[in-house]
C-alpha cells in the first residue's frame, strides 16, 4: 500500500475537451546535486535555510528534521506532544525572516516557532480569524502569514446541531503579525466534500473527506507577497499583488479517469495516519496508528467520480523564490509527473518532467527539492539546481 496521506478530497464536473496543449519547451532537472540518505515516511513540507540546510516536516512519522544534505546529517527538531515546545500534527513549515520558521500544528491550533539553529522556541496560537479548518500556506519576507479560509464556521467541531452546507469558495486570509490584524484578500474555488456524523448533541464525531480528483483552484505565495492562483475554470494563472497579472488560458487535453485511478485513491484512503478527526465539545486530534478510523467514526458515502480529471492536481501549485509558479498537470495513472511553469506575467513558460516516483516538495534559492519514493514507499530527499 502506498504510504501517502489519506486522500483528502471531489466535486463532480465535466471538463469539455480542448485543443492540444501549447507548444512550450519540456525540460528535466537532470541529476541531483545532493541526496539525503536517511528515509522519511511522508515529506509534507520543506524550508531551506540560508546556509543550505533544510527543515523537513514528516506528517506520517510525526517528526521534524533539520537535514544537512552536504554532510548527510539529520537532527530531530522538537518532539510529538502537547507541551510548550512540542507538536502533534506537523503539517507545514512557514518561512519567516532571519531563518526562523513557523511549524503549523492544526491539531492544537497553534504554531511552533523554530529558531535559525533548529531549536524550538515557543508556541503561538492561531489568530481568532483562523477558525475552523483553515489551511496555512506560506508567508512573505515581512513575516505576514497567508492562509486559505475554512469552509466551516467556528472552531473545530463547532458545527452546531446540523451539518452546514459546504460553500464552493473560501477567502484567502492575510495575517499581519506586526499589526495584529487579519485581512480578506479575495476568494478561491475549493473542492467538494463528503461529510458524515456520529454520536449525539453532546459529543459527535465528524468525518470529512474531499471528493477524489477535485476541481478546485490552487495557489501559493512568493517571498515578495505576490499570490499566484491557478484558476480551474479555464486554466489560467492569476497573480495578485504588485504588479497584478492575468495570464492567457492554457489549452489542454482532458485526461480520462480510469479504474487504476480509483485503485490509487482507495490505497491512499486506507492509510488513516494522516487523518484529522474532530469531536464536538473538544479539540481536534489526529488519528493515530494505521488501524483506520475509531469505532465511533461515521461511514462516509461512496466517492463521486468525474469522467475526466481537472487540468491540474488539487493543491498542486508552488511558488519559487524567484517569482514563478509551478503547477502539477493532471496525468494518466502511473505516468511521469509534469509541472507547468508560469512566469510573473501569468503565462506558461515551459514544462518540467520527472519520473512518477518523484514529487516536488519545495524550493530554495536557485534550488528545487524532490521526494523520491522507493519500492517500500520510503521517501528520500533530493536537491536539484533550478533549471534555466
Amino acid at each position: 500500500m502506498r504510504r501517502t496521506p489519506a486522500a483528502l478530497a471531489t466535486l463532480l464536473i465535466a471538463i469539455s475537451p480542448a485543443a492540444a496543449a501549447q507548444s512550450v519547451p519540456v525540460t528535466s532537472l537532470g541529476q541531483p546535486t545532493a541526496t539525503f540518505e536517511e528515509p522519511f515516511d511522508q515529506v509534507t513540507s520543506l524550508r531551506e535555510l540560508s546556509d543550505g540546510r533544510v527543515l523537513v516536516a514528516d506528517l506520517l512519522a510525526r517528526a521534524v528534521t533539520l537535514a544537512d544534505l552536504g554532510q548527510g546529517i539529520g537532527t530531530a527538531v522538537g518532539r510529538e506532544g502537547q507541551g510548550p515546545k512540542e507538536f502533534r500534527f506537523p503539517f507545514g513549515l512557514v518561512p519567516l525572516p532571519g531563518d526562523s520558521t513557523l511549524l503549523v500544528d492544526p491539531a492544537q491550533r497553534r504554531f511552533l516557532m523554530i529558531g535559525p539553529d533548529g531549536a524550538p522556541i515557543t508556541t503561538i496560537a492561531f489568530p481568532e480569524e483562523f477558525a475552523g479548518l483553515v489551511r496555512i500556506r506560506g508567508a512573505d519576507q515581512r513575516g505576514r502569514v497567508y492562509a486559505e479560509g475554512s469552509p466551516f464556521p467556528g472552531e473545530p467541531g463547532g458545527f452546531g446541531e446540523s451539518m452546514p452546507t459546504v460553500p464552493d469558495s473560501v477567502p484567502l486570509l492575510l495575517w499581519d503579525r506586526a499589526q495584529g490584524r487579519v485581512d480578506r484578500l479575495g476568494k478561491i474555488k475549493i473542492p467538494g466534500m463528503a461529510m458524515a456524523t456520529a454520536g449525539g448533541a453532546q459529543a459527535r464525531t465528524v468525518a470529512i473527506r474531499q471528493q477524489p480528483l477535485p476541481v478546485a483552484d490552487a495557489w501559493s505565495v512568493t517571498p515578495d507577497g505576490r499570490i499566484g492562483i491557478a484558476r480551474v475554470g479555464d486554466y489560467h494563472v492569476d497573480w495578485w499583488g504588485t504588479p497584478r497579472a492575468i495570464g492567457r488560458p492554457v489549452k489542454y487535453t482532458p485526461v480520462e479517469v480510469t479504474k487504476r485511478d480509483k485503485e490509487i485513491v482507495a490505497e491512499r484512503a486506507r492509510d488513516a495516519r494522516a487523518g484529522l478527526r474532530m469531536t464536538v465539545g473538544g479539540p481536534a486530534r489526529p488519528a493515530r496508528g494505521g488501524s483506520g478510523a475509531p469505532p465511533s467514526a461515521p461511514d462516509l458515502p461512496e466517492p463521486e467520480w468525474p469522467e475526466f480529471k481537472p487540468p491540474f492536481v488539487a493543491n498542486g501549485a508552488m511558488a519559487t523564490h524567484e517569482g514563478q509558479l509551478w503547477v502539477e498537470r493532471s496525468q494518466p495513472a502511473d505516468a511521469d509527473r509534469l509541472y507547468d511553469v508560469f512566469g510573473a506575467d501569468g503565462n506558461l513558460l515551459r514544462q518540467v518532467k520527472m519520473s512518477a516516483d518523484r514529487r516536488l516538495v519545495g524550493f530554495g534559492t536557485g534550488t528545487v527539492y524532490l521526494a523520491r519514493s522507493d519500492e517500500d514507499e520510503l521517501q528520500y530527499l533530493e536537491r536539484y539546481a533550478m533549471p534555466d
